[in-house]
This record gives C-alpha cells, structure tokens and sequence, in this order.
C-alpha cells in the first residue's frame, strides 16, 4: 500500500484482522438470528476482541498497526452504535458505550506501555486478558444471581467475587510468566490488581468498563515495573481508598458510587503520587466538603431525599486531575513531563475549588448575582451568574489549592511566587471559563411553573436555551479542563 507507513505485511495482517473481527462480528449476528440470547453473543464477541488484543505483540511487531486497528474499529462501533446496527453486540444494552470503549481504551493502554519500552508489554497483554475474560464471567454469573432489580454499583456480588477471582488467577500467570518477579510480589500485585479491578469494574457505568478496567490494570503494574510503587504502598494506598469512601458516604457527603470512585480516586492519589499530589487533594475535598456542610445540613438534606454527590460529580470536578496524575504515573520520569503533569492536576483542582467555593459562599451570603448572558440579577446558585462576594471566594478556593501545592513542594517552576500566580490565575479562570459555559451553552428548561431550571422537568424534555448534553457536568468538566490547560499552557511558557 504506497504512501502508508505500514509495510506489505503488515497491511496485509491489518487487513486480515479486519477481515477476522469483521466475521466474528458477523458470527455474533448469525447466532442472535438463529435464536441465541443477545447478552450471549455479546460476551462472545467480547471475549473474542480481547483475546485479539491481547495477541497483538505477537501479531504484529510494533504498535502502529494496532493504534490504526483501533481507529478504525471506534469508528465504526460509534456508526453501528448510533444507527443501531449489529444487535448481537448492542441489544442487550442498547446504552452501553462499550464497543466504542474498548479499542478507544487500546489507544490509552498502548500509550502507556507498548510506546514506551517493551518490558511493559506484560501489564498491556494481562489487562486485555483480565478484560476478555474476567467480565464476560462475571457478567454471566451476576446474570444467573438475580433477574430483575438493579445492582447499586451496576454489578452484583457474586458477579463482583468472581470478577475479582478470575482476575486474580489471570494475573498470578501474567506476573508469574512476563516478570522476574518473586512469588510475593507476584501475588502481592494480583491482589492489589484485582482489589482495583473489581470496584472500577462494578462502578463503570454504560460499557465504560472497557476502557477503566485495562487502563486501572496498567497503572498498577507499570509503576510495579518501574519502581515507583511498592507492594505495601500499594495495599496502604487501598486502605486509605477504603476508609475515605467509607467516611464519606457515612457522612452524606457522597452517594454509594460516589464514594468508591472517590475512594479509588484517593488511593491513587496516595498510592501514584504521593504528598505533593495528595495533599491538595485532600484541600479541595475536605475544604469544599465543609463548605457545603456550613451551606445546608447534609445530614437533614439525606433524609429528605436530596441527593448526595455522585460519581459524574465526582469525575466531572477530579477527572482531568485524576487523568494528570495517571499520565504523570506511567509517562518516562523527566522534570518537564513531571511539571506538567503536576501543573495540570493543580490547575484543575484549583478551578473545581474556585466554582464550589463561589457557589457555596455566593449562594449563602450575597446578594443576587448578575447573569453573564443578560446583564440582569437572577436568583442565587444560577449557572453562569457571578457576584462580587462569589469572585472572592473563588480566589480564596483555588489559593487554598495552589498554596498546598506549593507549601507541600510540588513540582512546577520553582519560583514561588510565580506558581501561586499562576495556578491561582488557573483556578480563575477555568472558573471563568465555566460561568461563561453554564450561561450560553448550558441546557436550561422551564418547568410548568414557569420557574428555569437546569434538569428536564420529564423524560426526553428538550431544552429551551443551551445544548442538552451540556449539563451542569459536562460543564463544570470544561472549566477543570481550562483550568489544567492553562496552568499547562503557564509551565510550557516559562519551561
């Protein structure tokens, strides 16, 4: 194929992969024509791709080749998702993003381990193998334990235990076989990856298991591999995991999902980077936690039936943070890499902090906020209003954030006074850029009462301003993603 960076071979073994996972595809569709249960052709084709997967390094001699299979195939699963074809793979969860996940996860896996050295292709093959076969046997399990209701964390408990069984075995023959590892740490890290893999599995919703499970089993092997993570800092890092969902669902301050993406969360933070990344962290939960305490009883609200933090909320304020710290975890060490990572992961905490603290403190003490969208004062806690006493405590929210990162040393420039400057002037203006978003694009319906509010008052209502997929989520997610981008953009220029 002239003009391809691929040789004859392997264009010619692309295209047979194509050809091979085109009619297992087709075989899926066969058997759910000739009666078979779409849940069963799904587990099968599943399973199938995953087994494929995890045989690309030996197929193929470098990565590319794998990164164009997995172009190909998310845009083709995203076609068939959205025109609703290949109903033995999408008609038994007709809302699962699943089939676009999984190559879309091969993307992120071979970034953080194939591309960078081949001592790390162990921890890709084992995640695709843990993936093709641990959740399909989980799957089938959880099936046959219940037939009707909804698990809390889109699993069950016998599905959960035989996840965390068959991923444990799974991965004691992947260490065992592609490290020089000892018996202990063999077992040592197949039990702290199935004690990762089994929550992130239970708590991804939609098919985004496909994309979780993989990339969690590679962040906890290859740092193994490198040195940066011990056996025990793993276990003390899941322990903390533990204790911190479990105090704040006690608390109300997160529902159950909530707190185990949460607890997931805090254990990486603990686990993948240490103080400098846990303790602003730690600030910008416990802080804006308090917050909402001084805001409203949580504890009166639970019982009243108000909802507590979930775990969109949690991903859409520490996702790209989250995100910042994983690069940083499993990217080749190096002080621009590291500077960068960190400005990121401090900037978009900073941004979270700036908006909870301006929502919380502008809600309860001031006066009635101007809408940026038409000048007029509206009722505290609108989307895309500001106040004066809301700016002021969104400096104070995003400092609280830069000045534990750099009391604690985080790497970013050096020059002190320079960090707080900018990743306070981050936190601004990812905040900024949120308020700007909430009062242009942001869904906004009008209830019967004629009252605006920013939740479809039914099932399938349209909105009557703004983009429907632009919730309050996916909006206070732009401002976090500005917030990381400009404290980035910041280090590049000084750097």
């Amino acid at each position: 194929m002239p003009g391809l960076p691929l040789s004859g071979t392997e264009s010619l073994m692309v295209l047979g992969a194509l050809v091979g996972l085109g009619g297992l595809v087709g075989l899926g569709e066969s058997l759910r024509a000739w009666g078979l249960r779409a849940s069963t052709t799904r587990r099968l084709v599943h399973t199938g791709v995953g087994l494929f997967v995890a045989a690309t390094p030996v197929l193929f001699g470098r990565p590319l080749p794998v990164y164009l299979l997995a172009g190909v195939f998310t845009v083709a699963n995203a076609t068939a998702r959205a025109r609703h074809w290949w109903p033995g793979i999408h008609a038994a969860r007709p809302g699962s993003w699943g089939t676009v996940a999984l190559p879309v996860s091969v993307v992120a896996a071979l970034g953080m381990t194939w591309s960078i050295a081949p001592d790390r292709l162990f921890a890709f093959q084992g995640a695709y193998l843990v993936l093709a076969l641990a959740d399909p046997a989980a799957s089938w399990v959880g099936e046959r334990s219940t037939r009707s209701g909804t698990a809390p964390l889109n699993a069950t408990v016998p599905g959960s235990l035989t996840f965390a069984g068959v991923a444990f075995g799974l991965s004691v023959l992947v260490l065992g076989g592609g490290t020089s590892w000892g018996l202990g740490a063999v077992v040592g890290a197949a039990t702290g990856a199935a004690l990762v893999a089994t929550p992130v599995e239970a708590v991804s919703a939609r098919g985004w298991d496909n994309f979780f499970v993989p990339v969690a089993l590679v962040l906890v092997w290859v740092p193994l591999q490198e040195g940066t993570l011990r056996i025990g800092a793993l276990g003390g890092a899941l322990l903390v995991g533990i204790l911190f969902g479990g105090l704040a669902h006690g608390a109300d301050a997160l529902d159950l999902r909530g707190a185990a993406v949460g607890g997931l969360f805090a254990a990486s933070l603990v686990g993948l980077g240490g103080t400098a990344w846990a303790v602003p962290g730690v600030v910008f939960f416990g802080l804006s936690s308090a917050l909402t305490y001084v805001q409203a009883d949580r504890h009166a609200a639970a019982a009243a039936g108000a909802p507590r933090r979930t775990e969109a909320q949690v991903l859409a304020n520490g996702g790209v943070a989250w995100a910042a710290l994983a690069g940083s975890a499993v990217l080749p060490s190096g002080g621009a890499v590291l500077a960068g990572g960190y400005a990121v992961f401090v900037g978009a905490l900073a941004a979270a902090a700036a908006d909870t603290w301006a929502t919380e403190v502008g809600t309860r003490f001031s006066t009635a906020p101007w809408s940026l969208r038409t000048g007029r004062r509206v009722a505290a806690g609108t989307s895309g209003a500001v106040s004066v006493t809301g700016t002021v405590a969104a400096m104070l929210g995003a400092a609280s954030v830069a000045g534990a990162a750099v009391l604690t040393n985080g790497p970013v420039t050096g020059d002190v006074r320079g960090d707080v400057v900018l990743l306070v002037g981050a936190g601004l203006l990812g905040m900024a850029a949120d308020s700007l978003v909430g009062a242009f694009l942001q869904a906004q319906y009008r209830a019967d009462s004629g009252e605006w509010r920013e939740t479809p008052p039914a099932q399938g209502a349209a909105p009557v301003r703004g983009w429907a997929p632009m919730g309050n989520n996916a909006v206070n997610f732009v401002g976090t993603t500005v917030g990381g981008g400009i404290a980035l953009a910041g280090v590049l220029l000084v750097g």
